[in-house]
């Protein structure tokens, strides 16, 4: 599926040169009107330059503008139907419905792209060489934080997750070389979650970072950073819902890939944590 055009301009706009964004406001704004104009009517129209158009077109991925508008007409009619904007007021639950299934997928497949598979199998080897890994997230982080928790816990590993930040450090201060510290941050800039990292450092863990794909302070310091699409934030913060579940996604790609390399030692532990569920359940049969 080829990723929209106007998802991947709501996803980079923020990052854009002022000259730039200026060019993808005017689409934004109206994509339809853009499909009939030239590269220096769109200039005109959005008090740039032709320039700026090029250049626009290089930082969204895209050959040139004859491109842009032939990737504008071919989804003309999801345009036309409104799937690229927000949630709105009153909005009928079959319209919400599709907008989130675009931009999920849309995220979904650039966050395919932009994770690094030698990171991933870094982070692999880390977690199956330490003693213990602890997780730290705020948010709608903690619960991506758990889910690693919940994951790994079930392959035979030693996860502690927590809000308790002095917990945490404690805990690192005197633990067992080799482990690892695990920081998960969307933004890749709570304070709370860049100190830990940067204790867990100073402790002598390694750290592994999950953030949006931006150039922010936490992937910036991690020993291995791993990045998920960026989610343009709207005002009803659809854009934080589906952050979420690419985050978890690319938790899934990680478990998935450790799975994998360590098979014969992951069946045996699901298939010793499975039984001491069932083992557990019929105690209130």
């Amino acid at each position: 599926m080829q990723n929209n055009v106007l998802l991947k301009i709501r996803e980079k706009i923020v990052a854009l040169p002022q000259s730039e964004k200026k060019i993808a406001e005017t689409i934004l704004k109206n994509p339809m009107k853009v499909i009939q104009m030239s590269a220096t009517d769109l200039a005109t129209e959005a008090e740039s330059s032709s320039a700026a158009v090029i250049r626009f077109c290089r930082s969204i991925g895209i050959k040139g503008f004859t491109e842009l508008k032939l990737q504008l007409s071919a989804d003309s009619q999801g345009i036309k139907d409104n799937l690229y904007t927000d949630i709105l007021s009153d909005e009928n639950l079959e319209q919400v419905k599709k907008k989130l299934l675009i931009n999920t997928n849309h995220l979904f497949e650039e966050t395919n792209n932009v994770l690094d598979t030698k990171q991933i199998e870094r982070v692999t080897k880390l977690l199956h060489e330490s003693s213990v890994v602890y997780l730290y997230g705020l948010g709608a982080s903690q619960i991506v934080a758990s889910d690693i928790q919940q994951k790994f816990s079930r392959m035979g590993k030693i996860m502690v997750c927590s809000l308790d930040q002095h917990l945490l450090v404690t805990s690192m201060a005197v633990t067992n070389k080799p482990a690892v510290f695990f920081g998960v941050s969307n933004s890749g800039e709570k304070k709370e979650v860049l100190a830990l990292l940067t204790i867990a450092k100073e402790l002598g863990l390694k750290t592994v970072s999950l953030t949006s794909n931006t150039e922010n302070p936490l992937s910036i310091e991690a020993d291995v950073a791993l990045k998920t699409a960026f989610a343009h934030e709207a005002p009803l913060r659809s854009g934080a819902t589906i952050s979420l579940l690419t985050q978890m996604y690319a938790v899934d790609i990680l478990f998935y890939d450790y799975a994998s390399k360590y098979y014969d030692l992951t069946v045996t532990n699901l298939e010793k944590s499975k039984a001491a569920i069932q083992q557990y359940n019929q105690m209130f049969d």
